[in-house]
């Protein structure tokens, strides 16, 4: 994960005046956010949660203070990975073809490819991570970007479901197909 694109997205919430990393740049333990003057401390803890899940990161707010009712508190935010994402994404191939198998706790998708390329294997990736989140209809791929940000490659998928367009990126730990379904898992959790 690339801590200055997590700084830059709180940074980018209405309200947020600051935001400073904890520990690792590549895996950060917290951060901590101020807030600016008449800012509502409960609607933008909130999104201050949901932006670390966006980078394939479990948030548990750790408040400071028992409440934000100052402008000038300040709030930590703990971080760790996320244990409710995407677990798993397996790819095979047999005489069938190429089947590709979403996993998220006790939630599993099996969906075979409608070939052996890459758009053929992403697509399928995004239908099973689709499945397994439970979206309305099946998400169409718009683009899937593979670049190396500060040292760190990062995939980024774009899809359309239900007349929205998402957009997700993670960090290229494992597989591609692994970081294809985490940058998915994160686009079609955003809501």
């Amino acid at each position: 994960m690339a801590a200055g694109m997590l700084r830059d997205d709180l940074l980018s919430l209405p309200g947020v005046e600051g935001a400073e990393l904890d520990g690792d740049a590549m895996a950060p333990s917290g951060v901590r956010f101020r807030l600016g003057p008449g800012v509502d401390a409960v609607s933008v803890g909130d999104e201050v949660q949901r932006v670390p899940a966006l980078h394939g990161l479990r948030s548990d707010v750790g408040i400071e203070s028992a409440a934000l009712t100052s402008t000038d508190e300040q709030a930590l935010v703990r971080l760790g990975r996320s244990s409710g994402g995407l677990t798993s994404v397996s790819v095979s191939e047999g005489r069938d073809g190429v089947i590709v198998e979403a996993v998220a706790g006790e939630r599993a998708a099996t969906i075979r490819a409608a070939g052996s390329g890459n758009p053929a294997l992403d697509q399928a990736v995004v239908s099973a991570v689709a499945e397994v989140v439970g979206t309305r209809s099946v998400p169409l791929i718009r683009s899937v970007d593979v670049r190396d940000l500060d040292g760190t490659p990062v995939v980024t998928v774009m899809v359309a479901e239900s007349g929205d367009q998402l957009v997700g990126s993670a960090v290229v730990e494992g597989g591609r197909a692994y970081a294809v379904g985490r940058a998915a898992w994160a686009a079609l959790s955003s809501r």
